[in-house]
């Protein structure tokens, strides 16, 4: 697991420039381990390095024989054992154990092909010399970042923005869209990013400039399949199998590893399958909330711990573990981050990194195998327009407007009133709705707001997914936006913080490709989400996890903006410094903090959205401008 950068100059020859070497340091917390720069005519490629395999002979950047091929990247590569044979067995000569140099003798064999040959997570960059390219790519599901500036004269890239910022001269301005794209679903929405100018490379794509022309091209392109004639029993043997092998190849590591166990079915089925494939009990990781009831999960983990006798270590959160760690997290985010969740997965990973330097975890199982209950509710509003139009909506939308929280519930009325199928499930995923942006966004921002359209990106993935049943269209939908714009972001920023390298087994892309083919009636049946999972790893389990209702991992934001959180929140968001800042309305926001604390209304999404964006604001906008 690395960090990487790299620098592209389209005219003259590139110059060695301090701003590099401090790019690669910003790096730092992701590769502790080792540090490497590489300048060429026209390129510079730079890696920090957390050595996971190979620890000896694997340094960054690598090269092949004659030294026209050079390449950084950040990941694991699975299956580079077998690639390796096969390019052996072709006459290619390997130099070290690592999986980094089948990247490079692959490209000498199979030029952008090597990519589709690769099982695993990564981020790679690589500069051909001969043919005076650069070749960026990011792996299938995008477990791995990847962003990148160019302005016409060079082309900049980094796993994290911070690096990208190093230039003194890339501009920090906001991007409108990138801001409202942050309101509506609490992250950016790939490919923009809050900084204009600044763009992520979405997940399967590769970047490549050749003769100074930039290309981005979609390189893996599948998509959900009609339905397999397999029957149900047939596809969960593949399923089994499918899991088996992913957890196999994510256990090949020269370093500890362990696994993150919150109880739920997918981390469960992890850590049972590791259990299974190793000799010494696998180290497992979890976290729980002094709040105790639904925000503390630690029973649940306990549960499974000891049914698959594992050695467990917990950790019970209290709220002024928030404020020392909120400011860090904001550093490391580089946008403003608006999923709460992030804060428990970075003190889960922070423990982890005490005992091992890989950890296993569960992300991905609900988008493929229909975990959440938006996918449900989409079908009834579906249903429920068909029979009424929008007068059940309008009716029902009346008589909840009167009740002071059942946010849920509000939230399923707003988007019932949706004639559009991918609005209305978009709007399932919304925090400020296009209303409550008009309401607290400053006048100058008006225009931005008039041509934005929050579900351009659904509108896309949903239509792509035409052959697939109506559910696996929307599980498709979050494949492609949700779980790497949100989830897979939060992993890998809040694990690479300490240093720690996280494994995503349900998310290999043969899994991934197989459950596209699956259909929905054996994934969602008779109110049984992951129905298809949980008979698949059935045997594994205690009865009680398989029979436990879905439930995400839930961060006491209300009860803590009304208490231990209330004065240092009030203080950030309607101070003088916050108010002039110039985006929003400070009536509005002082309205919806009202509304919170009176109990009138539940406000704290919102509130963690415009307090995250004032931090970020003063960790990335006014410390630049004071240097």
């Amino acid at each position: 697991m690395c960090g990487i950068y790299g620098r592209l100059e389209l005219g003259p020859a590139i110059q060695r420039v301090p701003a590099d070497v401090a790019a690669v340091r910003a790096l730092r917390h992701r590769g502790p381990d080792d540090e490497g720069v590489w300048y060429g005519a026209r390129a510079c490629l730079g890696m920090r390095r957390l050595s996971v395999i190979d620890l000896v002979t694997g340094h960054q950047p690598m090269a092949n024989e004659d030294g026209s091929v050079v390449v950084v990247y950040n990941g694991e590569i699975y299956n580079f054992h077998d690639v390796r044979d096969e390019l052996l067995a072709r006459g290619h000569q390997f130099a070290t154990a690592s999986d980094t140099e089948v990247i490079v003798h692959g490209y000498e064999e199979w030029g952008e092909g090597v990519l589709g040959r690769l099982n695993g997570m990564f981020a790679i960059a690589l500069f051909d010399s001969k043919c005076d390219t650069l070749l960026v790519a990011r792996d299938r599901l995008g477990v791995k970042p990847l962003y990148y500036y160019a302005d016409g004269r060079r082309v900049v890239f980094a796993s994290e923005i911070k690096a990208i910022l190093a230039h003194a001269d890339i501009p920090r301005d906001v991007e409108s869209k990138g801001l409202l794209n942050y309101l509506a679903y609490g992250h950016s929405v790939a490919p923009d990013t809050i900084f204009r100018g600044i763009f992520k490379l979405p997940p399967g794509h590769t970047l490549t400039v050749r003769r100074d022309t930039l290309t981005i091209r979609r390189w893996w392109t599948r998509v959900p399949p009609p339905a397999t004639t397999m029957t149900e029993a047939e596809c969960t043997l593949e399923v089994r199998r499918l899991l088996e092998d992913s957890v196999r190849l994510r256990l090949i590591a020269d370093v500890p590893l362990g696994a993150f166990l919150s109880g739920g079915v997918d981390s469960s089925a992890v850590v049972a399958l590791m259990s299974r494939q190793t000799s010494r009990p696998v180290q497992t990781f979890s976290l729980g909330f002094a709040n105790g009831g639904a925000f503390d999960e630690l029973p649940d983990a306990r549960l499974v711990a000891s049914h698959c006798r594992t050695d467990h270590h917990e950790l019970r959160v209290e709220s002024t573990d928030l404020l020392a760690s909120l400011q860090a997290l904001v550093y490391h985010f580089d946008e403003p981050f608006g999923d709460a969740a992030c804060f428990p997965t970075y003190l889960v990973s922070r423990l982890a990194r005490q005992h091992v330097t890989v950890a296993l975890t569960g992300e991905g199982g609900d988008e493929l195998f229909g975990g959440y209950r938006r996918y449900w509710t989409a079908r009834w509003l579906r249903l429920l327009r068909t029979v009424g139009g929008s007068l059940p909506s309008a009716v029902l939308g009346a008589a909840v407007g009167r009740l002071p929280r059942f946010r849920r519930l509000k939230k399923v009325v707003e988007a019932g009133r949706m004639a559009d199928e991918v609005a209305r499930y978009s709007s399932l995923l919304r925090v400020f709705t296009d209303d409550a942006l008009a309401r607290v966004l400053d006048a100058r921002l008006e225009h931005s707001m008039a041509v934005y359209d929050a579900h351009q990106a659904y509108r896309r993935y949903f239509a792509e997914a035409e052959a697939a049943d109506e559910m696996n269209r929307l599980m498709y939908v979050d494949l492609k936006t949700w779980l790497p714009d949100t989830y897979l972001e939060k992993v890998d920023k809040t694990s690479m913080a300490v240093s720690l390298e996280a494994r995503v087994p349900l998310l290999d892309y043969r899994l991934v490709e197989f459950a596209m083919s699956i259909p929905s009636r054996y994934k969602i049946a008779g109110g049984d989400s992951k129905r298809i999972l949980k008979n698949a790893v059935r045997d594994l389990l205690p009865a009680s996890t398989l029979k436990k209702a879905k439930h995400g991992f839930s961060v006491p934001t209300d009860p803590w903006f009304r208490g231990e959180l209330r004065e240092f929140a009030y203080d950030l968001l309607l101070d003088r410094r916050t108010r002039q800042r110039g985006f929003f309305k400070g009536d509005e926001v002082e309205r919806l903090w009202r509304d919170h604390q009176s109990g009138r209304q539940v406000r704290d999404a919102h509130l963690w959205l415009l307090m995250n964006f004032e931090l970020w604001a003063r960790e990335y906008l006014d410390q630049h401008v004071a240097a």
